[in-house]
């Protein structure tokens, strides 16, 4: 209901004046607040300038091969991008701290932003603007309404404590999904510890500064916007700091990689996978998501500026004319007319039930996270367990490698007993699972609970019963990604039922047979597995090349140790193979009717083979792949290397499959032995056997049981 309002109240005066009469901070405050947005600035510059120098580097190392293999972030082709925009953020704080320097210099002192001056010359914009055009105008007011000292989103602006709230609601709430995140992926429980609490700390530092400060809001505002930065700070630039360092030590700077073989090892592999999520981006959102880490410290630190230099310039003289005017006024009667005060008492009065409400449900957050931590902290661990986790909300112990030793569990590999020891964990935290020594492997209906899987190998078993009710499908598996078998039997040498699945996961696109009786593969395996897949079937029973396996296009395969004889020249027209592995097979010649080699091999290894002489086919490929350093055709131990070797030293003269009653058309440059041709014979083909890509089997075998 409206009122007749005679005058302003004292009580609002005297508030507001007060606010405007806040003891300035001392000189030493003001330089240690100085050094300290100071060094803020730096550690964003050079965190943000090192990553991206480090995305800019990696494609260019051999780990990022190893990346992409096992999907571990973004894929590299798009390193360039992730480099540019932390490259924007590492000069945004760059230029802070430079325009710091310039002013303190210009102005002979240790200056923030500029003087109270300028600063109240933001709300004046409008003003300033009357001479300009219409469109710049309208511009710079709605710049100064919203972004001005008093605007919107301003230091003093109406609703700056409520908007400050609201953001801390935003970023709590994705360090709250990053926090889940670690308690899914990482490992090591001092790590989760720590983030969780940075995270309560967080909401409840919300909390305790609004209670200390409420009666000095520059204080209030200084100190919130520190804490949310520092611990910003410990979140996005600590943890990652921490993770990086370790990994450093292992990282070997000569061979842009991690020690090969440390890729063999679960434990380690497992650990690297699930750390280097929090190291790496994942994806765009995760992207978005670090940008606005790094933007709003830099936005709390340049708020800080502008606050000190408000309060740094505050003093007796310094209250704006304004409010002085209107308190030295007689408080004389001025016309009477209609008030709507109630209406407008109203919108504070709900900002404040609003902040109060944030702010409670702050605290309550805090405690809740504390709360999560502390019970997943507190399900027992479990001997299978190689590597596990401490997921918030999960009752059952949470395992994310998973070891299944049959020889020290007491089992032949039955499903009842196997499905009895699975259910003790929870399923949906598993990511790699192993099966070692079980002479009689039955897989269980149970192995479908697996969503989240994406590695699962088989060690020094025989599997008996695997069925369609316990397949590898893409409803149930959608993240698998390799599966290996190694020093594995099946009955009768046949591919088991679960790997046949018609609906078998598309990203599973890895699999192989170590060391194997298997000896054939379903007619029609190629309409199920996944095109341009990884296929290992070293040391396995082939006697014949499948002809489904060169339909099935495969970008590697490795059939060393095989007895096949021949191979189709199909295998050599795929459009997406780019390394072959042919060592120690029986076969004795290439195909000869193979128009040209058009796809992208890298790599042939024809080692171990009775190979003594190539077609013409290979030429262009070898013309184009040969390298003194890297050649791109090995044959060690094969006919041909041995007499290369008599060439070379003197003791031959000349190939023994290219004798001058032999038309020589359809041969190899490799079959020149003249002397302008020794230089492309050792570029083009290594007689130093080579074991590129496969599996590191002796390694395998040194810590496992067999």
């Amino acid at each position: 209901m409206a009122s007749v309002r005679d005058g302003p109240r004292e009580s609002e005066l005297g508030n507001a004046l007060l606010q405007h009469q806040e003891r300035p901070l001392s000189p030493t405050a003001c330089r240690a607040w100085w050094i300290g947005l100071f060094l803020l600035h730096l550690i964003g510059a050079l965190f943000f300038g090192l990553v991206a120098f480090a995305y800019s580097m990696l494609p260019s190392l051999v780990v990022s091969t190893w990346l992409d293999f096992y999907q571990i972030g973004m894929a590299s082709s798009h390193y360039h991008t992730i480099a540019i925009a932390h490259s924007i953020a590492a000069c945004l704080h760059a230029l802070s701290a430079l325009m710091m320097v310039v002013r303190s210099i210009r102005n002979k002192k240790l200056t923030f932003r500029g003087n109270l001056r300028e600063l109240q010359q933001d709300g004046l914009a409008e003003k300033r603007s009357r001479a300009s055009g219409r469109v710049r105008r309208l511009v710079r007011y709605c710049y100064a309404a919203l972004f001005a000292r008093n605007g919107l989103f301003g230091i003093e602006g109406r609703y700056y404590d409520l908007l400050l709230l609201c953001r801390e609601v935003v970023e709590t709430a994705l360090q709250t999904s990053q926090g889940y995140r670690m308690s899914r992926n990482v490992p090591r429980p001092w790590l989760n510890r720590f983030y969780v609490s940075l995270l309560v700390a967080n909401c409840w530092s919300t909390v305790m500064v609004h209670h200390v400060f409420h009666r000095s809001k520059t204080k209030m505002h200084l100190i919130a916007l520190l804490c949310d930065c520092l611990l910003d700070l410990a979140s996005s630039v600590g943890i990652p700091l921490m993770l990086v360092v370790k990994y450093a030590e292992q990282f070997d700077l000569s061979t842009g990689n991690f020690l090969f073989l440390k890729w063999f090892q679960d434990i380690w592999l497992m650990n690297t996978m699930s750390e280097l999520k929090i190291i790496l981006v994942l994806s765009w959102w995760d992207l978005a998501t670090r940008m606005i880490f790094a933007m709003s410290m830099l936005s709390n630190m340049n708020t800080m500026e502008a606050l000190m230099t408000l309060a740094t310039s505050k003093g007796p003289q310094s209250t704006p004319s304004s409010l002085r005017g209107s308190t030295i006024a007689p408080l004389e009667q001025s016309k009477p007319r209609l008030d709507t005060k109630p209406h407008r008492s109203r919108l504070p009065a709900i900002q404040t039930f609003i902040a109060k409400g944030l702010r409670a449900v702050f605290f309550c957050w805090g405690v809740a996270i504390l709360a999560l931590q502390i019970r997943a902290e507190s399900n027992s661990k479990l001997q299978q367990c190689l590597v596990q986790v401490q997921p918030w909300g999960v009752r059952k112990p949470a395992c994310s490698l998973v070891l299944l030793n049959c020889l020290t569990d007491g089992l032949d590999g039955e499903s009842d007993l196997i499905t009895e020891r699975w259910s003790q964990f929870d399923a949906d935290s598993v990511a790699t699972l192993l099966v070692r020594n079980c002479p009689k492997l039955e897989m269980p209906p149970l192995f479908k609970s697996f969503h989240l899987m994406r590695t699962f190998k088989v060690y020094n078993s025989t599997i008996t019963k695997w069925d369609e009710d316990a397949a590898f499908d893409k409803t149930h598996h959608p993240n698998m990604l390799n599966t290996m078998y190694i020093r594995v039997n099946t009955t009768d040498g046949d591919i088991p039922m679960g790997l046949q699945s018609a609906n078998f996961p598309p990203t599973l696109n890895i699999i192989g047979f170590v060391v194997s009786n298997v000896n054939q593969l379903p007619a029609d395996i190629h309409t199920k597995w996944p095109q341009y897949s990884t296929i290992h079937l070293d040391t396995t029973q082939f006697t014949e090349f499948p002809e489904t396996l060169w339909r099935l296009r495969p970008s590697l395969l490795i059939m060393a140790n095989t007895p096949i004889e021949v191979v189709p020249k199909e295998l050599f027209e795929l459009d997406g193979m780019w390394y072959l592995d042919l060592a120690g097979t029986k076969i004795s010649t290439l195909p000869d009717d193979v128009a040209l080699l058009t796809n992208p091999l890298v790599g042939l290894n024809l080692g171990d083979t009775n190979i003594s002489s190539f077609p013409s086919w290979l030429d262009p490929w070898l013309e184009r792949m040969a390298s003194p350093l890297a050649p791109p055709l090995a044959a060690a131990d094969s006919p041909y290397c041995l007499e290369r070797q008599r060439i070379l030293s003197g003791e031959q003269t000349a190939f023994s499959a290219a004798t001058p009653g032999q038309d020589g058309s359809t041969l190899s440059a490799l079959m020149d032995a003249s002397d302008s041709n020794r230089a492309f014979l050792t570029s083009a083909v290594t007689c130093e056997p080579s074991f590129r890509y496969r599996y590191a089997l002796a390694f395998e075998d040194s810590f496992q049981t067999l």
